[in-house]
């Protein structure tokens, strides 16, 4: 199991969830998404899959830069969902 977490397919399984969070946020019509916020789900998801064959998991910088890049995505995509 130890394999599988230091391999960093866990970010491979989230880029795949924002992914589709983004195809959600490009599908539906009434949702009030940015630009914004689209293109940082979009970067987030090919940064967390792409993780994998470079193995950016094992660098803590790395890790450190996909959190990032996640947490910033919804937070973007939170503020757009907030009432006006």
């Amino acid at each position: 199991m130890n394999v599988i977490f230091e391999a960093g397919y866990g970010y491979e399984v989230a880029g795949l969830i924002y992914y589709v969070f983004f195809i959600v946020m490009t599908r539906r019509r009434d949702a009030r998404f940015s630009q914004r916020s689209r293109i940082l789900a979009l970067v987030a998801a090919i940064a967390l899959v792409g993780s994998v064959p470079f193995h950016y998991a094992t660098f803590p910088a790395g890790v450190a830069l996909m959190a990032l890049l996640g947490a910033a995505s919804l937070v973007s995509s939170f503020i757009d969902l907030r009432p006006r």
